[in-house]
């Protein structure tokens, strides 16, 4: 489609992205003089019916960090008009600055398990399932928005399948991989996994999605970083469901018990302060 082309009420201005599920529009509703995202469903991926189960499901949902969708219609094909959200996705803002510091870290980190909760909390429950710096938005205001639900399905029970698997190298849980003859499958915990390793990448700068990525302890990058906040960052990202946190509450709990993130041998203790020590001196020079 090229620019300026009018779909219904909608003015083409440019193009914001392209998924397996369509592409993805900036355009300007000329009754309401407001910018949008408009996506251009490709009817070979889901069917008419599909289509619409999912814009109103996507329509039902309420919460300050998922956009609002506005209405389903066609036009050739499938659109689905969105609430265009302006700024910068996560994974170009630690890109262009290296990282974030621990503390605005576990604020973004807080606000992304506010939105996981609510969504795992849904009657069904929704998995995000690709959840990545890509798909979160960071606003002019500083705050987040969780964009793209192109990945996103219901929670199935039993031995239902869960249908089509989107998955990011790097960021999806191992479960979201085929093997040993077994179908992907996703729940809260494989979103909870994602979310360790954004929380990883944010305060290292060390992009699980790009080779040559290990998983480091966050103190090699910064001994200032709380030994805390790398057991939580470890527990989420266990290779097993079983051992992760089970639930986003339960890891918004320990994110917001800083007092316990003191709590450490003594042995380990001294240790951790002299890779401190050391770290300053380096970097700004503070005498020991």
């Amino acid at each position: 489609m090229e620019k300026e082309k009018t779909v219904g009420k909608y003015r083409i201005l440019d193009t914001l992205g392209e998924g397996g599920e369509g592409r993805v529009y900036l355009a300007e509703d000329e009754s309401l003089s407001r910018k949008v995202a408009l996506k251009c469903i490709r009817q070979t991926e889901k069917t008419e019916e599909e289509i619409r189960r999912e814009a109103a499901f996507l329509r039902d949902l309420r919460h300050p960090m998922l956009p609002v969708v506005y209405e389903l219609f066609y036009e050739d094909d499938w659109y689905l008009a969105m609430e265009y959200i302006e700024g910068e996705s996560l994974q170009c803002y630690i890109e262009s600055r290296g990282r974030v510091e621990e503390a605005q870290g576990c604020l973004w980190a807080d606000a992304l398990l506010d939105v996981l909760c609510y969504l795992h909390t849904r009657k069904p429950p929704v998995i995000y399932r690709d959840l990545k710096p890509d798909n979160i938005m960071v606003c002019r205001d500083g705050t987040l928005k969780l964009v793209d639900f192109g990945g996103t399905a219901l929670k199935s029970y039993g031995e239902k399948c869960v249908g089509r698997m989107v998955a990011t190298a790097g960021y999806a849980a191992p479960e979201q991989w085929p093997e040993k003859g077994q179908n992907p499958r996703a729940d809260e915990r494989s979103d909870l996994y994602a979310f360790g390793k954004i929380l990883y990448y944010m305060v290292t700068g060390a992009d699980p999605g790009k080779p040559p990525y290990t998983a480091l302890s966050i103190a090699h990058y910064d001994p200032l970083l709380s030994a805390g906040l790398e057991r939580i960052i470890r527990r989420c990202m266990e290779e097993e469901p079983e051992a992760r946190y089970q639930v986003a509450e339960e890891v918004r709990r320990d994110l917001q018990r800083r007092d316990l993130w003191k709590k450490k041998s003594i042995a380990g203790g001294f240790l951790r302060h002299v890779e401190k020590q050391v770290y300053l001196t380096q970097k700004v020079g503070v005498g020991l």
